[in-house]
């Protein structure tokens, strides 16, 4: 007897630029190659356009729950792939009235657990977790939730080193210079830690002439930080807000300072990185550390240090000063993410598990 042909939905809370969002749509356009059928819903974003170029049927009113579920009809889904709290509880609650196979990803240890417990009860009985990363998949074990470890994949093709001297002119930086960069969403704890890292930065940079910053991202807490950075060096910090061509940005940079998916998405790159998230610092990350720096999701998930601008300055001193960091660590890092994190055999592994619901 022949098997279903799968026909994924894939919910999100927003088209917005971010980690899990740029995840999805790298998961969307691997499975577009692939022609799977696969589908996405989420509210309107800045990231609506790139989702639309790939072709995959989209639906943003996920507030109307009448018409999303006559829209989940009409497209025959049978599985749904929920990624954040909200969407959670509503993919669960449409998997259990439309007896749809859910899955709930689970991006990192911010989720109340209670939740996430309360989802999965809620949901049809055909289900499963997935974890991220060790520290989410311990972190879920506590509370006796089981789940399976798939980690984000990274469009490698996309980010990859091409360096692009008109996008330096156009910031008004020399080829000379050593660049800076950190790229997260500025909001909350991360603009916490966007803040900290500026400070961190323009102290270095009270010694180091040629040094230029740059910070791509965007959320509530981007103005505190424009200003913060017009504060001190201010012709050489350059806060730049949202921005969708983040590979760009990596391949003009010395080192990028980030976590989780942006550090992945860097060493793609071949770019050196220091490692600083949620939890606080882990450092510099290089060959002898690569597979524990996953472990601790690169500071995201768990952190070797807590977070100070005097350890900051230190790890940014280093990591400009080191010749190894822009070649062998960069190759390496590489080499890393291709052979862990490509998205082509993170979807295999994605595609094997949705295919055991049908």
């Amino acid at each position: 007897m022949r098997k279903p042909t799968l026909r994924l939905l894939m919910i999100i809370d927003k088209f917005e630029v971010g980690g899990t969002e740029t995840y999805v749509s790298a998961v969307a356009e691997e499975m577009e190659k692939r022609g799977v059928s696969i589908y996405v819903a989420g509210k309107r974003g800045s990231l609506l356009s790139k989702f639309r170029a790939l072709g995959c049927p989209i639906f943003t009113k996920i507030n109307d729950r009448q018409r999303l579920e006559q829209w989940i009809t009409k497209h025959k889904i049978n599985v749904i792939n929920a990624h954040h709290e909200s969407t959670g509880i509503l993919g669960s609650a449409l998997s259990r009235k439309l007896s749809i196979p859910f899955v709930y990803t689970i991006h990192g240890t911010y989720y109340p657990r209670a939740l996430i417990t309360k989802i999965m009860k809620r949901c049809y009985s055909r289900n499963t977790v997935i974890s991220v990363s060790w520290p989410v998949k311990k972190w879920l074990e506590e509370k006796n939730i089981q789940s399976v470890l798939i980690p984000n994949g990274i469009n490698t093709q996309h980010f990859r080193y091409n360096r692009n001297q008109q996008l330096l002119s156009r910031l008004g930086i020399s080829s000379r210079a050593k660049v800076l960069l950190y790229v997260s969403r500025i909001e909350d704890e991360k603009a916490d830690i966007c803040k900290d890292f500026l400070r961190a930065a323009q102290r270095y940079m009270d010694t180091a002439p040629n040094v230029h910053v740059v910070v791509v991202g965007g959320g509530s807490g981007l103005n505190s930080v424009k200003k913060l950075a017009a504060k001190k060096h201010n012709n050489r910090i350059h806060v730049l807000g949202e921005r969708l061509d983040t590979s760009s940005f990596f391949s003009i940079s010395d080192v990028v300072v980030g976590t989780g998916r942006v550090a992945l998405e860097a060493m793609s790159c071949k770019r050196s990185v220091i490692a600083i998230g949620t939890k606080g610092i882990f450092g510099i990350v290089k060959p002898d550390n690569f597979k524990l720096a996953w472990k601790y999701y690169f500071g995201d998930h768990k952190a070797k240090q807590t977070l100070e601008i005097s350890k900051i300055e230190s790890l940014i001193r280093t990591a400009l000063r080191s010749k190894k960091s822009s070649k062998t660590w960069g190759e390496a890092g590489r080499e890393f993410v291709m052979k862990q994190f490509n998205i082509s055999g993170i979807v295999d592994r994605l595609l094997t598990l949705y295919h055991s619901f049908i």
